[in-house]
């Protein structure tokens, strides 16, 4: 294939000012196909990530089969794990859920005397499986990283700091879908044929 800049990308997250790049809905929920498609109302969207984005990380562990001269002839899989390393920079009830379970955030309303207000109670605990979708965009192509089951086992560090914007986030673990994959990633050059 010759060089062809079209797929060199340079991923920023498609979002909007009412809809975020980052997507959830419940374990089960039927997966997009495209990177394109427009999600269903069952995609509950977050808000802003900060500036790090998104890691993918892929790990396998393999075994050497070796020949009676020692010599390596083949590795077999021995081990397969991956996780997404994400930090949301909008620290809101959806953030919130996501890192510590519904059932340990509490939301309570704006009154006429007090902000709304978040608490969040943190436990020996893990948040709920969910599907994840992960909306990007460079110039007309656009990305879409899809997780059918995923939880945010590990929690980052959380720092409050004055000089650098309050983020909570960590490692959301990647699980089988029941089909020998746990993320998939989908990439859509932009460029279109005349019909």
């Amino acid at each position: 294939m010759a060089l062809d800049a079209k797929y060199v990308y340079a991923p920023t997250p498609l979002q909007s000012t009412t809809t975020g790049a980052v997507a959830v809905a419940p374990e089960g929920t039927t997966m997009p196909t495209t990177a394109t498609a427009t999600l269903p109302s069952t995609w509950d969207d977050g808000g802003y990530v900060s500036e790090d984005g998104i890691s993918i990380t892929v790990t396998r562990s393999t075994t050497p089969i070796k020949d009676w001269s020692k010599a390596n002839v083949r590795n077999l899989l021995t081990d397969f794990g991956g996780t997404i390393a994400l930090a949301f920079l909008q620290v809101d009830q959806f953030a919130a859920e996501r890192v510590f379970g519904e059932d340990n955030v509490t939301v309570t309303p704006a009154t006429t005397t007090a902000g709304e207000q978040i608490k969040v109670s943190i436990g020996a605990e893990l948040p709920p499986i969910e599907a994840w979708c992960f909306s990007m965009k460079d110039g007309d192509a656009r990305i879409r990283v899809c997780v059918p089951r995923g939880q945010i086992t590990d929690v980052n560090q959380i720092d409050f700091k004055p000089d650098a914007g309050h983020v909570i986030g960590g490692t959301l673990a990647t699980y089988d879908d029941g089909t020998g994959n746990s993320i998939y990633v989908i990439y859509d050059d932009g460029t279109v044929v005349s019909g």
